[in-house]
């Protein structure tokens, strides 16, 4: 059985989770995960899971108005291809009832080195329900497109959701501690 955990500056799995962090997401694509734990608004929620007491993965996400955007989702190396990222997903879905679920995935480009591997990560993402949002951005020199699962979204709402995360007291801040 799937097993979701909440984590804190305290969690015993924070070795693990930073290591998973570390190893997924390219350097110029991360935030410091001690400033994330420290972020006080309440929009931003740090989860890892479980299958009994083994840690399978990782899922960030912020949270304001009826949107959910998953900003960082990884699945341990040795344990993906076998089903935990659907499962995690669906975990995620079924906890957030009525929301957006929305994630971005660097854009395909046959002029990406990853090309490949940026096909399969959206395919994934297709078969699990999400879908083209047509929403499209940079950040930090790279292409990014916004899926979306459970309504549409557009680039307003995008924008919107962000304008309003700000408002409600989240900040960057310490992100980059």
């Amino acid at each position: 059985m799937l097993r979701i955990h909440r984590l804190t500056p305290e969690s015993g799995e924070l070795d693990a989770v930073r290591a998973l962090y570390e190893s997924a997401f390219p350097e110029n694509e991360r935030r410091s995960l001690d400033g994330m734990l420290r972020e006080k608004s309440g929009a931003l929620k740090l989860l890892s899971f479980f299958e009994e007491e083994r840690f399978i993965g990782l899922l960030i996400l912020l949270e304001c108005g009826d949107i959910s955007h998953i900003i960082y989702f990884a699945v341990t190396p040795e344990l993906r291809g076998q089903g935990y990222g659907g499962r995690i997903l669906r975990a995620v879905e079924e906890g957030l009832p009525g929301q957006r679920l929305i994630l971005d995935i660097e854009k395909p480009s046959e002029r990406a080195e990853n090309n490949a591997q940026r096909l399969r990560r959206k395919d994934f993402y297709l078969r699990h329900g999400y879908r083209e949002s047509g929403v499209r951005y940079r950040w930090r020199g790279e292409s990014y497109e916004i899926l979306v699962l459970g309504g549409e979204l557009s680039k307003r709402g995008f924008y919107r959701f962000w304008r309003d995360l700000q408002k409600s007291g989240f900040s960057f801040a310490d992100w980059n501690a």
